[in-house]
């Protein structure tokens, strides 16, 4: 499974029963094996770090602004544009390492990473909901049955294409199909809604709260433009997604110190008043210099009308500021003899899920319980088609007929573990009253905890049997 599985030596090597290590299709780097070991693996660490700092930043200031704009101009509907547009800006580093696990180190870290940023996503942010808000939140049940079900299928269904270690074009295709349709399930998901309201409400209480509920929701604060036509306020649905991707700009702008987004947007350059947020703006600001000066900022009236050049220049700088963190990543783990899908598991997905985190959090401390889950659980959804469609395009396009190799022996496991974790949430939140609270927060951060050692001790081949090793060590 992962790194150490991802690409067979030649003939003569395969009978050791060894792998190439997936650091022979990146550059060598600026320090050779042993000065790695010497102290200069931390170097890599911080570029790790930055390269985080940084995929956070161009995606909460440019990527996902721009995206907000094109679902306007496109006329989409809250539920479909926050189940396409909006989720695809927080689940772009997925998006893009998928390709890269494909298409550039042809490993599993693609797969690993989206399997364990689910995992964090489901677990961990759940966890952080609960422990770090003070607010006990309420829940509805169809929202969160809804995309656990569909996430559920999902998983299933990526569980069925690696079993064999191998994946074909109809079965890539497959993944597009379910998440069209569910898409087709928002689009019509008032009338579902309504339906089950009306079906189940006499005999489940927690239905006839969420009819309560949505007849008291009031608009939430975001972008609020008197004079234009994007002003958000509260889903039609409960789906919760178009509302935390939105708000992903609201939230960038206060971690920079900015305390609300209006026609005059503050200089990206003014520093912050608390003294955490000035150090973060210190760090950060090579890369805020760097951004600003090649990508147009379309929230400024002046740049609105280039949001489609924001879009492409900032997906070119995620998958640029991706490439070196899966690059700084394989070396470190290399170097520490840690397999990449053991980083995919905790230090990439708990990365490219920082968004995902702080706007969870964030609805969370307002009592708004079905946006942040349905947050942590639907955009889950999205991250299974990063896997679907560099597998449908290598398959379908590129290895035209042939499949695409891949070792799944550790990743069935964790898919199965996936699918008891979303099992598992839905019927803790039952079991606790349909509310996020600190009781909740502290079970999901020991399940978390116990399922990373586990993936860790059986990477490192303490427990199972999975002697696999790199060629040359």
């Amino acid at each position: 499974r992962g790194a150490r599985a991802q690409r067979p030596a030649p003939d003569a090597e395969n009978r050791t029963g060894c792998v190439l290590s997936s650091s022979s299709e990146f550059p060598e780097g600026f320090f050779t094996p042993q000065e790695r070991k010497d102290g200069g693996i931390v170097i890599y660490f911080i570029i790790i770090l930055y390269m985080f700092l940084a995929v956070s930043i161009v995606c909460d200031d440019y990527f996902l602004p721009s995206l907000e704009i094109i679902s306007e101009c496109l006329g989409l509907s809250q539920d479909v544009a926050g189940a396409t547009f909006m989720a695809a800006g927080s689940s772009a580093p997925e998006l893009v390492t998928a390709f890269l696990g494909v298409f550039v180190t042809k490993g599993d870290i693609g797969i690993s990473t989206i399997l364990g940023s689910a995992i964090y996503n489901l677990l961990g942010i759940s966890a952080a909901c609960g422990l770090l808000s003070s607010v006990v939140s309420r829940l509805s049940c169809w929202p969160l049955f809804r995309d656990c079900l569909a996430y559920t299928i999902s998983v299933a269904a990526v569980l069925a294409m690696i079993s064999d270690n191998r994946v074909y074009w109809y079965e890539s295709a497959s993944l597009l199909l379910i998440y069209s349709c569910y898409i087709l399930v928002l689009c019509f998901d008032i009338k579902i809604n309504q339906y089950l309201m009306k079906k189940f409400s006499p005999c489940c209480t927690c239905f006839t709260r969420a009819m309560e509920e949505n007849a008291e929701q009031q608009p939430l604060a975001g972008w609020q433009e008197e004079s234009g036509p994007l002003i958000r306020k509260q889903s039609r649905t409960d789906s919760g997604i178009f509302q935390d991707k939105l708000d992903y700009s609201q939230i960038s702008t206060s971690l920079h110190g900015l305390d609300e987004i209006s026609e005059d947007h503050p200089s990206v350059f003014t520093m912050p008043e608390a003294d955490m947020k000035r150090i973060l703006w210190v760090l950060s600001l090579p890369i805020i210099t760097l951004l600003y000066l090649t990508i147009p900022d379309c929230r400024r009236p002046f740049w609105r009308n280039w949001f489609m050049v924001t879009f492409f220049i900032s997906a070119a700088w995620i998958s640029a500021i991706t490439y070196v963190l899966v690059w700084m990543v394989t070396i470190a783990g290399e170097t520490l003899g840690i397999p990449e899908s053991v980083m995919g598991l905790t230090l990439l997905a708990a990365g490219t899920s920082v968004p995902d985190t702080v706007a969870s959090v964030l609805v969370a401390r307002k009592g708004n319980g079905d946006m942040a889950m349905s947050n942590i659980v639907g955009s889950n959804v999205f991250d299974m088609l990063c896997l679907g469609i560099p597998w449908f395009i290598k398959t379908a396009f590129i290895n035209t007929p042939g499949p695409i190799e891949v070792s799944s022996s550790g990743l069935t496991y964790t898919a199965i573990s996936l699918i008891c974790s979303v099992v598992f949430i839905f019927l803790a939140v039952h079991l606790n009253g349909w509310k996020i609270d600190k009781k909740l927060g502290a079970i999901c951060l020991v399940l978390y905890l116990v399922f990373t050692v586990l993936s860790i001790l059986y990477e490192l081949g303490i427990i199972g049997n999975n002697p696999t090793g790199v060629c040359g060590n």
